[in-house]
């Protein structure tokens, strides 16, 4: 029996832990934030801002990168890209306060292979 964690995939992915990931992907103005699935559930969110010298000015007050009519958008975008996941990584990456980029790296986990070194052929 696994336990389910609040940052679980498909329907268990609680609304928590959604707006937490929105957050944080209103607060980058450069970098990534990237989710970490392991047995079909988030488990950790790494995230990695890069800031820009010649470019970095304060973030005004109550203005965000990410509008709040975009995280409906945002929300459904994570959902489709966990989904089915057992194992691996979504990045998001973000430039200039916009979301560029979703990747997702899948792992498999597989058992013994046989005829792998010789044996069985």
């Amino acid at each position: 029996m696994t336990k389910q964690g609040p940052m679980s995939t498909g329907k268990h992915f609680s609304d928590a832990g959604l707006a937490l990931i929105e957050h944080a992907v209103r607060d980058i103005s450069f970098g990534s934030l990237t989710l970490v699935v392991q047995d079909s559930k988030v488990i950790q969110i790494e995230k990695l801002e890069k800031i820009r010298i010649c470019e970095h000015q304060p973030k005004a007050s109550g203005k965000t990168a990410v509008k709040a009519a975009d995280g409906a958008a945002l929300r459904t975008r994570i959902l489709q890209s966990v989904s089915g996941m057992e194992y691996g990584k979504v990045a998001i990456q973000i430039q200039s306060g916009q979301i560029i980029q979703v990747e997702r790296t899948e792992k498999y986990r597989v058992g013994k292979f046989t005829g792998l070194h010789g044996e069985g052929i």
